[in-house]
């Protein structure tokens, strides 16, 4: 019995069939040769399905019904002969005229466990019937199973709500799989029986914005709230999916009027003055929007009372809530108004965990024991920002230190365990800062690392106390976290400028080289065409694998005057990347259409990522914010990168990796040399092929050497030392 077969209403019976090998030719022939026990089985077997069938057969509701007939336990053999007496019995009904085809039934057969457990998950009701398998009837997952006896089949009351329950459970089935638009009409017709479930106008915006119908999500949330007005949750979500449509004046102008409506909502408070957009249309937008934060920030430092309990819980609430992570995409100097929410979270986390911000002992010292260090993330797990600094665990010298890992979020792969292996202790703490914070205490650490701060709202908060000795952060997020705990920023000598100590309220730690080893990365042979990507086999291909907020409006003309020298060019973007109507205007603007040039990708597999790189010409970094796995990635490719450091950490990471290693021609003082190089990989095929060459004998040096964590540990003695 497929899933698909189901239906709003799902009733199984679970005859006995332990004569079912001999009943068939009873039944059949009426043989003299079977006992009169056997012929009483089968007649029961008989009567049973004809008792129930006729039921179901004459109900009101049948289109919306299936009967489940329970033989996991038999044979194949056997099987055909439970499928014939089914025959036989819907063919005597039929020829009392009682047969009605809009009722679905059929025999569930030989079901997996994983089979089985879906299955059972979206049945209703179990009929009892005479002939019941008395053993399996008993078994814990059966007696579970609601009971509906056939003379109360008809009730309407009891029809109806089981009717809800499976378009609740159809609807949370798809919602989850590989094709969640199925999900729609479940969720869809159980809001119009319920329209006062808050959740499931949650659960049906969700399924729109997965598909990509941003306007249906919107009016989803829009409909709920017209029906549960006091539903804050609908009201929050109403501002995310504006903002996630790049409606961003609609997202903001609606989160200050539900600011209004719930004033002690410390979350809309957040929004209201914070929010920033993902992608701007005009530099000058920046600015407008730079401004609104500036202002808000101050407002909100203002409007925050943390006298009372309930208001300390509630700007708890608030903080716990909110990052500043799109600040950062603006390239500015972020440090003053880093500074000031810095401050606002600390000083929140101090009023309501006043026993956590005291200054701690270094145990190490003490005691004469190993150093302790910790790490603390959400994404201790396959997530660029931390896999950088996988080996920093990897290479530890566990005869001086020992390693403490403390995983929050949610997610577990291969990364995470790796994680685990590299730790003496690993934890996993998701959704409890306490528990977080209390195991942190309990393990008396001597340094405690971030290896981001300013992704996840939690981290940053767990970060706002006093957990360590020395506190750092490391650059997954390489952006000043404006904390007064944090004591030291973890960067690079080969990416920070001269005046790096600028943008940081920590002391800089200018680690040698590039601070880190990434692990290598294993490159397989080619499978992949340039047609299978939208490719043509002569163009001189281009790729830019940014995340959209890392374009900025300011350097968009780039693209199109490489376009207009190098006229068979063409752009692979991935994610979806850069703004099409923003491209499309500066390529319009040298007299050349974007469609003609530029292609654009979801996220790839990492089969056909690597396949990707292999197939492309030249890595185009972006400016203000570069890349930093995604360069160490076309590195491993032996692709030439064209990289124009900025003018903070955050935009010199390319820059880092290929002084490292020392292919530095393709390095750009500026926009216009950046150009220059981009064309001249394009058209000087001998120069492209000898900057591949020069890629490919250098690069090791950056994967899988221990020299990053040994610089790393003698940092963590020298800091030590100091507090003696």
């Amino acid at each position: 019995m497929l899933i698909n077969e189901l239906r709003d209403i799902n009733f199984i019976i679970f005859p006995d069939w332990s004569n079912l090998e001999t009943a068939m030719p009873s039944l059949r022939e009426a043989t003299p040769t079977a006992s009169f026990s056997t012929r009483r089985s089968a007649n029961a077997n008989a009567e049973d399905l004809t008792n129930v069938l006729k039921t179901l057969f004459t109900h009101p509701a049948r289109q919306d019904i299936t009967l489940l007939i329970d033989t996991q336990s038999l044979s194949d053999e056997l099987q055909d002969n439970a499928n014939s007496l089914l025959f036989e019995t819907v063919l005597k009904l039929s020829l009392e005229e009682i047969v009605c085809e809009d009722l679905n039934v059929g025999l569930t057969g030989q079901l997996t466990i994983q089979e089985w457990s879906v299955i059972k998950s979206f049945i209703n009701f179990r009929i009892p019937i005479n002939n019941e398998d008395g053993y399996i009837i008993q078994q814990p997952e059966i007696v579970k199973i609601p009971i509906c006896d056939l003379a109360e089949i008809c009730q309407q009351t009891a029809y109806e709500a089981a009717r809800l329950e499976s378009w609740q459970r159809w609807g949370d089935y798809f919602a989850d799989s590989e094709s969640p638009e199925n999900g729609i009409p479940y969720y869809s017709k159980y809001l119009s029986r319920c329209p006062q479930q808050i959740d499931y106008y949650l659960k049906l915006s969700n399924i729109f914005y997965k598909t990509g119908q941003m306007q249906e999500a919107i009016e989803t949330l829009q409909n709920g709230i017209s029906r549960c007005p006091q539903a804050e949750e609908l009201y929050f979500w109403l501002i995310i999916r504006f903002k996630q449509s790049h409606k961003y004046l609609e997202a903001r102008n609606f989160a200050q009027q539900v600011t209004d409506k719930f004033p002690e909502n410390y979350i809309f408070k957040m929004l209201s003055h914070l929010m920033l957009p993902e992608i701007y249309h005009t530099p000058d937008e920046i600015d407008t929007y730079r401004a609104w934060f500036q202002h808000g920030l101050e407002k909100l430092s203002q409007e925050i009372r943390i006298k009372s309990l309930d208001e300390q819980k509630k700007a708890l609430t608030g903080i716990m809530n909110h990052t500043n992570f799109f600040l950062a995409y603006q390239a500015k100097n972020d440090v003053l108004l880093q500074q000031k929410y810095g401050q606002l979270v600390y000083q929140t986390m101090a009023i309501n965990y006043p026993q956590w911000i005291q200054e701690r002992p270094i145990y190490s010292i003490k005691s004469n024991q190993r150093i302790k260090i910790g790490y603390l993330s959400y994404f201790l797990c396959g997530w660029s920002g931390t896999v950088l600094f996988l080996n920093w665990l990897k290479y530890a010298d566990n005869q001086n230190f020992e390693i403490y890992s403390y995983h929050i979020g949610h997610q577990i792969d291969a990364a995470t365990q790796l994680f685990q292996s590299y730790s003496t202790k690993f934890y996993h703490l998701p959704n409890n800062l306490e528990q977080v914070c209390q195991q942190v205490i309990d393990d008396n650490l001597d340094v405690l690392i971030f290896p981001e701060l300013g992704m996840d709202a939690t981290t940053l908060c767990i970060a706002g106390l006093r957990l360590a000795p020395i506190q750092c952060m490391a650059w997954g997020q390489p952006v000043t976290s404006g904390l007064p705990t944090i004591d030291y920023f973890l960067s690079s000598e080969l990416m920070e400028p001269v005046n790096g100590q600028d943008h940081y309220t920590e002391k800089l730690v200018r680690l040698p080289g590039v601070g880190i080893s990434y692990p290598t990365i294993k490159v397989d042979s080619i499978r992949r065409n340039r047609l299978f990507f939208g490719l043509r086999d002569d163009a001189i291909v281009y790729i830019s694998s940014q995340a959209g907020y890392k374009y900025l409006p300011q350097h968009d003309y780039i693209y199109a005057e490489i376009a207009r020298q190098v006229p068979n060019a063409q752009f692979m973007f991935l994610r979806s990347g850069i703004s099409q109507e923003r491209l499309q205007r500066v390529f319009a603007a040298v007299g050349l259409d974007s469609l003609d040039y530029c292609v654009f990708s979801p996220v790839l597999p990492r089969e056909d990522y690597f396949d990707l790189l292999s197939l492309a010409d030249i890595y185009l970094d972006t400016f203000d914010w570069a890349g930093g796995n995604t360069t160490l990635d076309a590195i491993a490719c032996h692709l030439p990168i064209v990289t124009c450091p900025g003018e903070f950490m955050r935009g010199r990471h390319s820059y880092g990796f290929l002084q490292t290693i020392g292919v530095t021609e393709t390095i750009a003082d500026d926009a216009s040399q950046y150009i220059k190089i981009a064309v001249r990989l394009a058209v000087d095929i001998d120069w492209r092929s000898s900057v591949r060459e020069a890629l490919k004998l250098s690069s090791k040096v950056l994967f899988d050497n221990p020299t990053a964590t040994q610089n790393l540990e003698a940092f963590i003695k020298q800091a030590i030392a100091l507090r003696k």
